[in-house]
């Protein structure tokens, strides 16, 4: 728990209890708990929002299938083809 030992958990509880008396500590418990509880639900929420959002945007882009990606592929090929024999000649003369 939060990596607070037995030892050093009762000493916290020893110094709460001589500064907020035995009064005052189940009231700030509740509160505490109230909060956690609180910080839990906002947690969960923008959790669930973010993984509605990720949902909607898979929605609306889909994956482009194999015959779209060969598509490209074959694209991507015939721009790397020279325009003509002068052009080739130079690459050759590059490399």
């Amino acid at each position: 728990m939060f990596g607070i030992g037995t030892s050093e958990l009762l000493v916290i509880l020893l110094i709460a209890l001589i500064v907020l008396g035995p009064k005052e500590i189940p009231k700030v418990a509740r509160t505490l708990g109230r909060a956690m509880r609180e910080f839990q639900r906002v947690t969960d929420e923008l959790r669930h929002t973010i993984d509605m959002e990720i949902e909607n945007d898979e929605r609306a882009s889909p994956k482009p299938t194999e015959n779209k990606i060969e598509e490209k592929k074959d694209e991507v090929k015939e721009d790397n083809k020279p325009s003509s024999p002068d052009a080739e000649a130079k690459k050759e003369t590059l490399s």
